[in-house]
């Protein structure tokens, strides 16, 4: 039986994107495979769990009065192969938070995932390099198999045309929403009000299906 080490295990509602508010299951898997300037996540640490564990202790929570079971990190997709024997076994819409870099992962789990929230990581905030072709691996991964995929954009005043342009080019052509997310410090925007407003307008000039959408689960004070 597969194991996976998980940080830790929480209801609270979703905080980024375009399903904000809703309240969710959050399954943090410790691990990852990148690793962001701007990470203030900790999953370094955390409890070995078989799936039989898991799923007992998921069934301690109200899951009828939550929307989505929320697979987070960390990466999960580190942990696939422990997903595959746990996800076939859960009753509830997953949604998996990833960095989108792990398409052949991905292939392994899809069936069972629902929603697929990744990350275009620009290397102005991000300092990991340009990875815009291996998120175009991820998302026609996502799309062979007609998932509901969307893209949020960590960025702060160092974000350059080149990303703007890529992140455009790619959500175009697969027909991917865009969720811009000024970077956090703490529970703070690390980025000016005017620079939000000038980079917002840059994008949508060219693509409307894009939306600015901060942190909110840090504006409440939960996690």
């Amino acid at each position: 039986m597969k194991t996976a080490q998980i940080n830790e295990i929480f209801d609270s509602i979703q905080g980024e994107g375009p399903y904000i508010g809703y309240r969710q299951l959050f399954i943090r898997f410790c691990g990852c495979n990148i690793n962001c300037a701007y990470c203030d996540t900790e999953f370094k640490t955390g409890s070995n769990y078989t799936t039989e564990e898991l799923l007992k202790k998921i069934k301690t929570f109200d899951l009828e009065s939550i929307h989505s079971i929320s697979l987070t990190g960390g990466e999960p997709l580190v942990h696939f192969e422990f997903l595959k024997e746990f996800l076939p076994r859960i009753n509830k819409k997953i949604y998996l938070e990833t960095n989108g870099t792990m398409e052949h992962a991905l292939e392994e789990i899809i069936e069972n995932i629902d929603i697929i929230s990744m990350d275009f990581k620009i290397d102005s905030s991000s300092k990991i390099g340009d990875i815009f072709m291996r998120h175009e691996d991820f998302i026609k991964t996502a799309r062979k198999y007609e998932k509901e995929i969307f893209a949020k954009i960590v960025f702060d005043e160092k974000i350059q045309d080149f990303e703007i342009n890529e992140s455009i080019r790619l959500a175009e052509k697969y027909k991917v929403p865009l969720i811009l997310q000024p970077r956090m410090e703490g529970n703070n925007i690390a980025v000016s009000t005017e620079f939000i407003e000038k980079t917002m307008k840059k994008f949508t000039a060219r693509y409307l299906d894009t939306r600015l959408i901060g942190q909110v689960h840090k504006f409440f004070n939960i996690r």
